[in-house]
Order: structure tokens, then sequence, then C-alpha cells
């Protein structure tokens, strides 16, 4: 089993940020959420990177992918291997899904969740950070992110984004709540680090 929070590398990026919140959801899904397209879980990873790129500017990054629903837009993430620490997968996420490296970032917060199909119980956790990049350039360098679109937006209109996540239609349901969680805690928690959301 899988264990998305360790306590050690939890102190560890206490020590290196601060004290910073962890709060745990329960989610209750349908078996569609368990397809490839629409889950990072049961992938050989044990959490994620939710990461809110921050350019200079003061805007914020988001992407949809080809097999998202139109129009729908979130933060980008990417999966924290198995034997992988969470600062290691914060540097290669950044760089594979927009061809930068980090000039900064700061942890907002670790959001755990435990997720539930009939018997079936997953544990998952998104660490979620705000990262600082050169500028608003982005390159995707490994297409099997299936990356279609770019935007860069306000940290304001990430409400926007939430909503739009709550409201895909009906077979995509659970996934937009999940997303929407992660959007959830950026909205509460991101002036941790200085977001003016």
């Amino acid at each position: 089993m899988h264990i998305p929070l360790d306590p050690e590398e939890i102190e560890t990026l206490r020590r290196k940020y601060g004290d910073f919140p962890i709060e745990h959801v329960t989610l209750r899904v349908g078996e569609a959420f368990f397809q490839r397209a629409r889950t990072p879980i049961g992938k050989e990873r044990r959490a994620e990177i939710l990461a809110v790129v921050v350019a200079p500017s003061g805007r914020v990054l988001v992407h949809t992918k080809r097999f998202y629903p139109t129009g729908v837009y979130r933060l980008l993430s990417g999966g924290i291997g198995t034997g992988e620490l969470v600062e290691e997968a914060l540097q290669r996420e950044i760089f594979e899904e927009t061809g930068q490296r980090v000039k900064g970032a700061c942890l907002i917060g670790v959001l755990r969740y435990t997720i539930e199909h009939g018997n079936t119980r997953v544990e998952f956790a998104s660490y979620v950070y705000r990262v600082d990049v050169e500028d608003e350039r982005v390159e995707v360098n490994d297409v099997e992110e299936e990356i279609d679109d770019f935007r860069w937006i306000w940290p304001v209109e990430l409400r926007e984004i939430r909503e739009a996540l709550l409201h895909v239609p009906e077979e995509w349901k659970d996934w937009g709540v999940f997303r929407a969680l992660g959007h959830d805690f950026v909205l509460k928690y991101g002036n941790r680090c200085g977001l003016r959301v």
C-alpha cells in the first residue's frame, strides 16, 4: 500500500516552509472515476503535486487536455512516484509540463483524500505549491501529458475555474468534484504564500 504522507518528509517540509495546513476529505465516487483519463489514482504514484504556477506578472497558469470536457481548464498537477521525494517531483513535473525551471516555491499545504467506491478505499494526497517561474513562455516536454492548451489568468479567476469543474458533464462529475477540491484548498489557503485569491 502506498503512503501518501510520510511523517519524516512532512517534518522536513515543515522545517523548510514553516507550519502549513493539512486537511482531509472523504470522497465517494462512481466506477468511472478510476478510468485512466479521469484520475491520477492507481498509476504507481503515492500522491501528486498541485501547482499554482505564477509568472512575474502575477498571473497563474491553467491548462486543459485533449480528452477533457470542452472549455474546462484547471491548475497543473503531476504524480509523485513511489519512492520519489515531493520536492523532486515538483521540479520534474514543472519542467515536464511547462519547460520552465522552478524559480521559487512555497508549500501552501497538503490536501489528503480518502476516495471510496463500494468496498474500495484509496488514500491519496495533493501537495499544493505556489511555484514562481521566469516568464509566461510554456513548452511541454512530455507529449504523453496530452495538454491541448494553456491560459494565464489572474488568481481571482480561479473561482470561475473551480465553478466550471463542478459543472462538467455527468460522466465527469466525480473527477470535477475531485479537481475542484484542490482549487478550493488554494482559494482557502493561497494567501499563506502571497496569492491574492
